[in-house]
């Protein structure tokens, strides 16, 4: 099989067999001339032509030589030669002229022939048509292969993600916003229009206009030298799906390539396809790319609802894009109140532009003129406004649904990664150009409510007692600063001015950077290169009493520029301040360092906030919000990462665990061992022989090691409590009594049941002590989904079901690509379950978690506060949702309010969310039997010990709304200590 080398070597061949042929021809032209003249010239005629032979023998060896000789010829310039033969009466012994038959003519050695014009006229057009034949081959032969009918293989589709009413809440894509339809979901007067303005012979001709395509060839060569828009709308549609890189450039080559797909497309499509497929693929402003988009972002409607005018306003736009764009948005300051055209004023400003609408008129004219509308329909659309009909979806910024949609993006990636054993990069492009459809497990309402009461300042507390040094700094308890003073650091043209304690301007002229100072300097690594990355550290603003924080930035240096001294410093080579002179700029001994050479990272209100909502039984992902104040993509999702939990542990690894150990103990026939430590007066009189919700325990004083720990927030002790009643009103000296009975090994093991993946059992800093296990004083906190999961076991007689955020994908065809099914765990008795939920109702119906109560169905969970109010949680459920939510600033500062704010907030969020009502608690199982007004899970009844109400001592008072601190659990804010110690614990 012969290579494409091989065929265009022997078209070489070719071309030079058939230019012979009028090389010859023009020798015995010459030679017929040479003839007619005098002796002289006739020598000389004879020597020319003896040349020529000699040339043309020679030829045949020299394949391609033909258009040097043309141009070169006998040492003559081809000016001298083209369309001249050599004059028989020329003599050069005579003066400028000579008579000839009574005629006075030029005595020049050549003269213009209209046979030698005719001729050479040939041979040029004979050698551009071969030139323009061997060309075309070379592009066709070279371009890359298409598929036409898979056309939409290589279109990039958005994907789109459905709620769980399988209603669309977003479209994820790099940057063509797509969505692909049917050909009878197209409004005829939409096909029409476009026809009638772009390609009025589309439905006749075979994919080119030849007439109009001649005259731009022509133009090519003789007008503007670029070739203008004649493009079918075939060529159109080839353009825009095989050649994207090159569509903008007017050349022959890209025509050429146009023209041999556009036939391809023509032999493989009927024109109900193509039109189909150019309306799903031309780009027409505003971010939209086809027909639907357009029509969404202009009018707000699909295309079938699309009225006359609106098609013709859309069928105008694909000439230029960008400049008719129906809707723009502009800067506040370029319009005025009075502008009849603006759209949107806040929080941005858009406006209808109506650059198009002499282009729209003409769309409706030709619609007119070739029979597709009637004069009653031309007359009621022509010469409208753009602002009387335009209707746009002006997306925000700021996405409701960002956090959640970038959750089950990954997820989605994940899965497809492990199923079809492909790279992430391969799995993002298929969910961001494949157009997927995902179908998510997504509560839109519930989505929307908590962004939109996160909105809401009031429903978060203030900062408080914020230590600050003497530059503003803020600090913390140990003196180590936490946040610079951004107005300190940046002044009014955003210069950040490094001192002389920070560095050192070399005599070389470099700069030595400081390490410790204002810039944090890292060491990075890609590829086997080491690199050095110079960043802000955390800065804060304070804005009309707001409080702000910059998480960081970035300083871009090359990294040819930099590289590390003998004390670990950065230095920056000398030639990067000749090289960027306008990015830092020495000063003294100082350096400035200006906007050109640095990014700011978003500031970040504060406080900050986490929810996540899941479906009690499912393991579904209702809504997910982890942040309040940000916009963009690739947010900070503060609801998959750690926090302290304080006391909103203590179901799960305190009175969850006691009363499963309980259930264990009597399944095998056997009591409760329980142990003095020593750390009390009660030591185990009253305990009976279970821990149950009716075990009697004392709060009181306890001591380790001569040290007075846990303290309530009472800040005093109450005496005898029921276990109920400990939980209820998160007494600590309570959850440190029961945890000790349980042991640390078993609340461990019974939190990674519950599915907390944070928990450390082992080194020399872990969670296996008391005030981790009873009070949440953990090393690495916990993670508000893997609580929300926890809590849903509850109510879910015991068993916990894992995350999934998506129940199937699908291709664009509808083939189903990957279902997600969650995976279930058993984690207690459904007994102890049940008595558990019970118990944690009565937390919000008796309890300190009032506020959290929702109206129509009995919520029950658990409030947590840590240390110095740097975090604030409530965890909980319906019988049908369970919900945990955090509160916190992204350092440790102190907040204004304690965990009943979370309470109200999480039921203020819940009470607007009719699916969080639905539903009905499971009934009492059979192993669970009730005794008084108590549940026990049966054998645990026996040898229960007898609950006194001791007599109220004026020292004894009611316990705040948030009794679930501890003074003892310290945190700082680069790590999160674990507390004390417990000997025995």
């Amino acid at each position: 099989m012969k290579s494409d080398n091989d065929k265009i070597s022997n078209n070489e061949r070719e071309i030079d067999e058939f230019l012979s042929k009028f090389e010859a021809l023009d020798s015995d032209d010459t030679s017929q001339a040479s003839a007619n003249v005098g002796d002289a010239s006739s020598d000389k005629g004879s020597k020319r032509n003896k040349k020529n032979k000699s040339k043309t023998k020679g030829s045949k060896n020299h394949r391609g030589s033909f258009l040097a000789r043309l141009i070169k010829g006998n040492g003559e310039p081809l000016k001298d030669r083209l369309f001249l033969k050599e004059n028989p009466y020329y003599n050069k012994s005579l003066g400028a002229s000579v008579v000839v038959n009574g005629k006075k003519v030029k005595n020049t050695p050549k003269v213009i022939s209209k046979g030698k014009i005719a001729k050479d006229l040939i041979i040029l057009f004979a050698i551009l048509f071969v030139i323009a034949i061997l060309y075309t081959f070379v592009v066709i032969s070279t371009a890359p292969k298409i598929d036409p009918e898979n056309i939409y293989d290589s279109v990039a589709q958005s994907s789109v993600i459905y709620d769980d009413q399988d209603k669309k809440v977003s479209t994820v894509f790099y940057n063509q916003d797509r969505q692909l339809i049917s050909y009878k979901d197209m409004p005829k007067n939409m096909i029409n229009a476009f026809v009638a303005l772009e390609d009025k012979t589309f439905w006749k001709h075979h994919g080119f206009n030849w007439t109009r395509m001649a005259g731009a060839v022509v133009q090519s060569f003789t007008g503007s030298g670029h070739i203008s828009g004649t493009s079918t709308i075939t060529q159109q549609l080839a353009r825009n799906v095989y050649l994207p890189k090159i569509k903008s450039q007017r050349s022959i080559k890209r025509k050429i390539l146009e023209m041999y797909y556009a036939s391809q497309i023509e032999r493989s499509l009927s024109k109900k396809q193509i039109i189909e497929a150019y309306l799903n693929t031309i780009y027409l402003g505003f971010g939209s790319y086809g027909v639907y988009s357009a029509s969404h972002a202009y009018f707000s409607k699909d295309p079938k609802d699309l009225t006359l005018d609106e098609c013709a306003a859309l069928a105008a736009l694909p000439q230029a894009p960008d400049t008719y764009a129906l809707v723009k948005l502009v800067g506040k300051d370029s319009v005025t109140e009075g502008n009849t055209n603006i759209i949107l004023r806040d929080p941005d400003t858009y406006i209808a532009n109506d650059t198009s609408k002499n282009r729209r008129d003409t769309a409706l004219k030709l619609m007119h003129e070739q029979g597709y509308i009637t004069d009653k329909e031309f007359k009621a659309a022509y010469n409208k406004d753009l602002i009387n009909f335009i209707n746009p979806s002006v997306k925000s910024n700021k996405s409701v649904n960002s956090y959640f949609n970038e959750y089950v993006i990954d997820e989605v990636s994940h899965d497809l990664q492990k199923k079809y054993n492909i790279s992430p990069e391969e799995a993002e492009r298929m969910i961001y150009t494949g157009g997927l459809q995902i179908h998510s497990t997504m509560d839109s309402t519930a989505q929307s409510v908590i962004t939109k009461e996160f909105e809401t300042g009031s429903n978060f507390p203030s900062l408080v007692s914020i230590r600050k040094d003497s530059s503003g700094n803020v600090i913390g308890a140990n003196g180590t600063i936490l946040l610079y003073d951004y107005n300190d650091s940046f002044n009014s043209d955003g210069d950040f001015t490094l001192k002389s304690d920070e560095v050192t301007i070399n005599k070389d002229g470099s700069v030595t950077i400081k390490r410790n100072k204002r810039l944090n300097i890292f060491t990075t690594k890609a590829g086997g290169k080491v690199n050095y990355s110079l960043e802000f550290k955390k800065q804060y603003v304070q804005e009309n009493g707001t409080f702000y924080i910059y998480s960081g930035g970035f300083i871009n240096v090359p990294s040819k520029y930099k590289k590390l001294d003998s004390d670990d410093n950065l230095v920056i080579d000398k030639s990067y301040f000749k090289d960027f002179p306008k990015a830092m700029v020495k000063s003294g001994n100082t350096l400035i360092i200006k906007p050109d050479a640095y990014s700011l990272n978003e500031k970040t209100i504060q406080p900050q906030a986490a929810m996540v909502v899941v479906e009690v039984g499912s393991g579904k992902i209702k809504a997910m919000v982890g942040g309040r104040g940000q916009s963009g993509s690739r947010l900070y999702n503060r609801a998959l990462n750690p926090r302290q939990a304080g006391s909103s542990i203590k179901p799960l690894s305190v009175y969850g665990a006691a009363l499963q150990k309980s259930f264990d103990y009597a399944e095998k026939g056997e009591t409760w061992p329980f142990v003095d430590y020593k750390h009390d007066k009660q030591g185990v009189k009253s305990y009976g022989s279970y821990l149950t919700a009716s075990s009697t325990i004392v709060d009181e004083q306890m001591t380790f090691n001569g040290k007075v720990w846990p303290k309530n927030a009472s800040n005093s002790f109450t005496g005898p409590v029921t276990m109920r009643k400990g939980l209820q009103q998160s007494i600590n000296t309570i959850a440190v009594k029961i945890q000790l009975q349980v042991g640390n090994e078993y609340s461990a093991d019974m939190l990674k049941k519950f599915g907390l993946t944070t928990i450390v059992t082992k080194g020399d800093t872990s969670d296996m002590n008391s005030a981790a296990l009873a009070l949440g004083g953990l090393t690495n906190g916990v993670i508000p989904l893997e609580m929300a999961q926890a809590y849903a076991t509850f109510p879910n007689g015991g068993v916990r079901q894992s995350s999934i955020a998506y129940t199937k994908v699908t291709d664009r065809h509808g083939k189903v690509l990957l279902k997600s099914k969650s995976k279930k765990k058993k984690v207690m008795d459904e007994g102890v379950a049940f008595i558990m939920t019970d118990m944690l109702r009565t937390v919000v119906s008796n309890g300190i978690a009032g506020a959290a109560s929702i109206s129509g169905v009995q919520a029950g969970g658990k409030t947590g506060t840590t240390n110095s109010n740097y975090d604030i949680w409530f965890d909980g459920f319906t019988p049908n949702y369970a919900a945990s939510l955090w509160i916190g600033t992204d350092v440790n500062i102190k907040l204004s309010s304690m965990s009943g704010m979370a309470a109200r907030l999480w039921g203020r969020i819940m009470n607007q969310v009719p699916n969080a009502k639905n539903g009905k608690y499971k009934s009492m199982p059979n192993d669970v039997v009730k005794v008084g007004s108590e549940y026990y899970t049966k054998g645990t009844e026996k040898g229960r010990s007898t609950y006194v109400q001791p007599k109220p001592t004026p020292q004894q008072k009611q316990y705040e709304e948030d009794d679930d601190t501890d003074d003892d659990t310290s945190q700082s804010s680069s790590n999160t200590n674990s507390g004390p110690t417990i000997p025995g614990a």
